[in-house]
């Protein structure tokens, strides 16, 4: 009687074990098609550090429109570029569908641009209408003052290059 016990115990374990092996190889699986080379939109949720900027997309309806066929640069602010922005400032601006949109379509480009294609242009056109300036400063890539500190994430549909400032077009200033 003990020992069909203890072989009872064996079975569900040894289960449990094989189990659990299998949701983790699934889980993994999930995460590499999601997040091995994604759409420049699926891009931010599988960085940590765009989390504010994956929420502000998804909020205003842009990450369809990253998700698209296309080709698209993303400069992508940083959770610690959104933090930059005074508390109420920054409550305001995602809370303003309409202006965070604005916002939002200013740190995007119609077109796939490295960073080596960025460091041969003065200024290029967004989404949003307005122009970026564009720099290179001792070899880092400037965009209207803000510096890029990830380049060349490639996507399915363009590239992301992580910078340390959301950036304000002028209109809306």
């Amino acid at each position: 009687m003990q020992s069909k016990k203890v072989a009872a115990v064996v079975v569900a374990m040894t289960l449990a074990v094989i189990s659990s092996s299998q949701l983790t190889a699934d889980a993994k699986r999930h995460h590499k098609s999601a997040c091995g080379k994604p759409s420049v939109s699926s891009s931010t949720a599988c960085n940590k550090e765009l989390s504010t900027l994956h929420h502000a997309l998804v909020k205003t309806g842009l990450m369809r429109t990253l998700g698209q066929r296309g080709s698209y640069t993303l400069f992508a602010p940083s959770d610690a570029a959104f933090n930059k922005i005074p508390k109420a400032d920054r409550e305001a601006l995602l809370a303003d569908n309409k202006k965070l949109a604005t916002v939002l379509k200013y740190h995007v480009l119609p077109k796939k641009y490295s960073a080596s294609d960025l460091a041969s242009r003065r200024s290029l056109v967004t989404l949003e209408g307005e122009s970026v300036m564009l720099d290179n400063k001792d070899g880092t890539q400037v965009v209207d003052g803000a510096l890029v500190t990830q380049a060349d994430k490639d996507c399915t549909n363009g590239v992301v290059h992580v910078i340390d400032t959301v950036l304000i077009p002028e209109r809306g200033k």
